[in-house]
């Protein structure tokens, strides 16, 4: 590991500007910073914020492995991880926020608070150093831990991931017992630098109690598993919504503060920061799926319009050029698995996904080889018959001449400019993002809609919807740390697995019930914001105001929902469960819990219709071709190269404990295969 320096100074230069948070507004002496000059009530904001960065960017990245997201380019970070064959691409940016603008600062927090007295300054560091810790270990397997961010251990040994959640949890248990007396007298005032919960500290306390949990659960394959100790944390936790631990975002104004290490600014959902800001993401057809047509049911979530992003298409012009008529299309997700119906091969093996959609401002003609077609449709009538249900007669014509197909997009449409046969279709993966103000040319705060084509301009004139966006990934979207839902789903999960199948079932409900109503909250914040019109006075109700109960009621008496406790079993509970959690990096550890779609856990298969990418080429990473072995499976990250290069010698004897799987040094290739410290199949 690199030695990680204080970024004390940086901070200062930040704070100097104005931003909407008012913990920016410190007064503090430029002249002289040290790494003990900048008071606690603004040390703590930054450290939350970095550690919530590196969740974020670790969440949407591992999202891919659970097929949740994929990218357009079948090399970027996000891909290679839906793919199932990764790359040190992905590491960096979590390590990063993590040990430079998190980790780092931790011990001077830790010597300032005692100095004072201020022990909820101590606890809250206790608690992000917990979680930013095990994060580190649920990714890459191990880590420094004892010797990390300490300026006199340049090159800091590592320690194996059950020393580092043992101590993790202890950590939570004293930061509990911090939370629950007074601060000393005169101490500076939690609240002033809480930016999390305001200096609630009954909220830290199920936060702590939520994590205890949560991490016990990962435990679920080793002999340390413990069902009354996670009922225990559990019953400590959030019990509402209301308890929920979540981040709140801000749809900032231009000219706001950024970050050093990202570039992107404070203020907004840092979720929508790596999902969504760009304009490479899409979702996968396994996910649409489970909102579409959960396990086979045939019946759509009321969920799924906020969850799937929606785009304007079958445009018709007025005369006077504005928009007339049109249709809402729902994207589609990327099918990872295989081809599409009337396709040859899946999009992938074709060539990478087009990025950025054309808008036809006039008549457009796009002519195509029948040869070119052949290669990747069954056949030129059933290309036809596929491009008319993404385009109507009115948006585009399709002539056959001979050896040619000649299409011509008509004023309004929304086309891909490309001369590929393959990549016609691509209007049908919908672009994820969502526009902000501070830097992605948003129209205005309550308008989070997506304008970006590469006639952007004239789209955002028009106001031409090309994407509604996704409910956790908006710039004023909630980031979840812990909330009652997952409490929910994990008691189920273990009353399952004692066997009390009627107690399951009952948190299995109340998990899918608390989920509605957690994005209902909201969704009503949204549609009382005037976010359910855009500011060209579009509809899009339908992707930001709450459900209606009568459809939450209908949802829950319908074949996706299990009806009794002998139904149920334990691919309800986690299927919900993947739902519900959104983007985040627990879903990657619940699908590693569960081996994937391997049945051979006692569960059966767990997470039904996920198979094997069908992209899937091997140039990064090395598995075990048994379906069967746990090294068939990506198990963990790479480290990134600042610890392979820095640190190598400490970090190469990490992993020597794996030399009888073929592995030599931390950047062979089959590492990627070798699962973490409570992921073994035992």
């Amino acid at each position: 590991m690199k030695k990680i320096l204080s970024i004390t100074l940086s901070l200062i230069m930040m704070l100097g500007v104005t931003s909407c948070n008012n913990w920016l507004d410190v007064n503090s002496n430029p002249d002289s910073p040290s790494n003990m000059s900048t008071p606690l009530e603004v040390r703590l904001p930054w450290i939350q914020y970095f550690y919530s960065y590196a969740y974020a960017n670790a969440s949407t990245r591992t999202s891919a492995f659970a097929h949740v997201l994929t990218n357009v380019s079948r090399t970027n970070g996000i891909t290679v991880n839906t793919r199932w064959d990764q790359s040190t691409s992905p590491s960096t940016t979590a390590y990063q926020n993590w040990f430079v603008g998190g980790a780092s600062n931790i011990p001077d927090v830790f010597k300032m608070a005692e100095a004072e007295g201020a022990t909820h300054y101590i606890a809250a560091c206790k608690v992000i150093k917990s979680m930013g810790s095990v994060l580190m270990v649920d990714l890459h397997g191990e880590m420094p831990y004892f010797e990390s961010c300490n300026p006199d251990i340049p090159s800091p040994k590592y320690d194996n991931g059950d020393v580092t959640y043992e101590d993790c949890l202890k950590e939570l248990d004293e930061a509990i017992a911090l939370f629950s007396a007074p601060q000393a007298d005169g101490a500076t005032s939690f609240a002033a630098g809480d930016s999390w919960n305001g200096g609630d500290t009954q909220k830290w306390i199920k936060l702590a109690y939520g994590l205890k949990a949560r991490w016990l659960g990962n435990m679920s394959k080793t002999e340390k598993y413990d069902p009354k100790a996670i009922l225990d944390a559990i019953a400590l936790a959030p019990q509402s919504n209301d308890e929920n631990i979540k981040i709140s975002h801000a749809n900032v104004q231009k000219g706001a503060t950024t970050s050093f290490i990202s570039g992107d600014a404070y203020g907004p959902c840092v979720i929508w920061d790596i999902a969504a800001w760009g304009r490479g993401q899409r979702l996968c057809s396994y996910y649409v799926n489970l909102l579409t047509n959960f396990r086979g049911s045939g019946v759509e979530d009321p969920r799924a319009n906020k969850l799937i992003p929606s785009t304007m298409h079958n445009v018709e012009l007025t005369v006077d050029g504005k928009i007339g008529n049109f249709e809402w299309y729902r994207d589609r997700g990327v099918n990872v698995y295989g081809p599409d119906k009337y396709w040859t091969m899946d999009r992938f093996t074709a060539a990478n996904i087009t990025q950025d959609m054309a808008y036809a401002s006039k008549d457009v003609v796009k002519t195509y080889k029948v040869s070119d077609i052949e290669k990747y449709y069954t056949s030129v009538n059933d290309f036809i018959t596929s491009f008319r249900e993404f385009f109507s007669d009115k948006s585009a014509s399709v002539e056959v001449s001979g050896a040619d197909v000649k299409i011509t997009y008509h004023p309004g449409t929304v086309y891909v400019n490309s001369n590929s046969a393959y990549a016609i279709e691509d209007v049908k993966y919908v672009n994820l993002r969502a526009d902000g103000l501070a830097e992605t040319d948003g129209l205005a705060v309550n308008d989070m809609n997506c304008y970006y084509t590469t006639s952007a301009a004239t789209t955002r004139t028009l106001g031409l919807v090309i994407g509604t966006g996704s409910f956790y990934a908006r710039p004023d979207s909630d980031t979840d740390l812990i909330t009652y839902h997952e409490m929910c789903f994990l008691k189920s999960e273990v009353l399952f697995r004692q066997g009390k199948k009627d107690e399951a079932y009952a948190a299995y409900l109340e998990g899918i019930r608390a989920h509605f109503a957690r994005m209902n909250t909201k969704l009503n914040l949204w549609k009382g914001a005037g976010c359910d019109k855009t500011t060209g006075a579009v509809d899009v109700s339908f992707a930001y105001a709450p459900m209606a109960q009568t459809d939450i009621d209908a949802y829950m008496a319908s074949a996706a929902v299990a009806q009794s406790s002998a139904d149920l079993d334990m691919a309800d509970i986690m299927l919900q469960k993947l739902i519900a959690m959104g983007i985040s990096a627990q879903n990657w550890n619940d699908v590693r819990r569960f081996n994937y779609f391997n049945d051979n856990l006692g569960f059966g298969v767990v997470y039904e219709g996920m198979q094997v990418p069908a992209y899937r080429t091997f140039p990064n990473a090395t598995y075990a071709t048994d379906p069967d072995s746990d090294l068939f499976y990506p198990r963990r990250y790479m480290q990134c190269s600042h610890e392979t290069g820095y640190n190598a010698t400490n970090c190469n004897a990490s992993v020597e404990q794996y030399a009888q799987y073929g592995i030599e040094n931390a950047k062979d290739r089959e590492i990627y295969s070798i699962p973490v410290w409570w992921d073994w199949t035992r």
